[in-house]
């Protein structure tokens, strides 16, 4: 286990860092469209489609390296890799939906438990930003969904880093090939 978070510490960064540059972008986005629902329906729906697209983007090429090593026997096969990978970088996020999800029930009798779930819940929705409009619009008083909004990236990563393994593109679905020339000057 201690081997795993060494060998990945780097991954968990980065996928906080994907996640806080997503945040940015996704508040600007809610701020912008706030307004209209529509609006603010389809920035926030095009900003988790940005996040899962980074994920997917970070997790393939994770997969596709571990495949190499894989292939010449510098390391063993790692399955739920990119789940655990990316369930790690969620943490702080799980954490804030559970705690929401306990102070909502408590906080109709303990005021403390009421205060906590108000900046609990604040500071979720400013560090999940891209999924916003979709709590604000769908379920806004719900606390099982901050749960809920962790589970797509983990899910992504696990299904990006198993493409990655096996080499496989989804743009070679839409006829993309990728560009494979050494471009050196």
């Amino acid at each position: 286990m201690k081997q795993f978070f060494r060998e990945n510490s780097y991954n968990f960064v980065k996928c906080i860092l994907n996640q806080v540059a997503i945040t940015m972008f996704g508040l600007m986005l809610a701020f912008a469209t706030i307004q209209k629902e529509t609006y603010l329906l389809l920035s926030s729906l095009f900003s988790i489609a940005f996040y899962l697209f980074l994920t997917y983007y970070m997790f393939w090429e994770i997969g596709g390296k571990d495949r190499i090593a894989e292939d010449s026997g510098r390391k063993k096969k790692t399955p739920w890799k990119g789940f655990l990978i990316c369930l790690v970088a969620n943490i702080p996020n799980i954490l804030m939906g559970l705690i929401i999800c306990f102070t909502k029930t408590a906080g109709m009798t303990y005021k403390f438990a009421g205060n906590i779930y108000v900046v609990v819940n604040m500071l979720a929705r400013a560090f999940e930003a891209m999924y916003l409009g979709l709590i604000q619009l769908y379920s806004p008083n719900n606390p099982i969904a901050f749960l809920l909004i962790c589970l797509p990236a983990p899910i992504m990563a696990e299904f990006a880093y198993i493409l990655g393994n096996h080499n496989f593109r989804i743009s070679g679905l839409f006829g993309i090939k990728p560009n494979t020339k050494n471009q050196t000057k």
